[in-house]
């Protein structure tokens, strides 16, 4: 398996715009609470800005989800990638549709606000629960990871590593260090249903961030893009 450095421009590109708009979309909904409990020339409106919300619910969508795309994007079966695909087609689709036919009734920004949270959830949800059911029943655990110590296991998979330099092949081993724990885990909890069926709730929230990124790309596109006005 090959990659490059690279590859993480585009990362970034997609992690910028994750950020720009989901940030768009929290403070336009915190504008509007202000404004319907503050009255506008109460000095209270300079402090609750609700930058700081916006700021660290973008961080966090940010960093939860681009490492996840980089390591499921070396690791996915074809089947999962068609699904997450569509999953974001589908969701930015649904977004900008709901957005369009609330316009029509809502005052902005309420027909983004209003848009949001059910068209990444009715799509995401689904697609969730889709993703766990392939990864549960496709996955199969090494023999080796029922008679081989926690160490042993880690080091084998950090020989899987592709040959490369750059601070990219650091974080990957991240990633195949957390995949062996998670097999490692599972077989040795192999006899606890409700627990390997935890370990593999991974997948089914990668849907769920995908359907939210995806909508807030969507958002930020029209805006900088489509000729909406701010």
């Amino acid at each position: 398996m090959s990659y490059s450095d690279w590859a993480v421009l585009w990362l970034l590109v997609l992690a910028g715009m994750i950020f720009c708009g989901n940030w768009s979309i929290v403070i336009a909904h915190w504008r509007a609470k202000r404004g319907i409990v503050l009255r506008a020339e109460s000095w209270l409106s300079r402090w609750f800005t609700g930058r700081v919300w916006a700021f660290l619910s973008s961080a966090t969508l940010v960093l939860a989800l681009t490492p996840a795309l980089a390591w499921q994007a070396l690791t996915m079966s074809t089947v999962e990638a068609i699904l997450l695909l569509t999953l974001a087609f589908a969701a930015a689709w649904l977004f900008l549709s709901m957005r369009s036919f609330l316009a029509k009734h809502v005052i902005p920004p309420f027909d983004r606000i209003l848009a949001t949270g059910p068209s990444a959830w009715l799509l995401g949800l689904p697609f969730s629960v889709i993703l766990f059911l392939i990864t549960w029943y496709t996955t199969t655990v090494p023999a080796e990871m029922f008679s081989a110590s926690f160490f042993e296991i880690i080091q084998s998979n950090f020989r899987q590593i592709p040959e490369t330099r750059g601070w990219i092949a650091e974080i990957l081993s991240v990633g195949y260090a957390v995949e062996a724990a998670k097999l490692w885990l599972i077989a040795q909890l192999s006899n606890y249903p409700l627990v390997t069926i935890f370990l593999n709730l991974d997948t089914a929230l990668l849907g769920l961030l995908v359907a939210r990124a995806s909508v807030v790309i969507a958002h930020f596109v029209e805006a900088h893009y489509g000729g909406e006005v701010e």
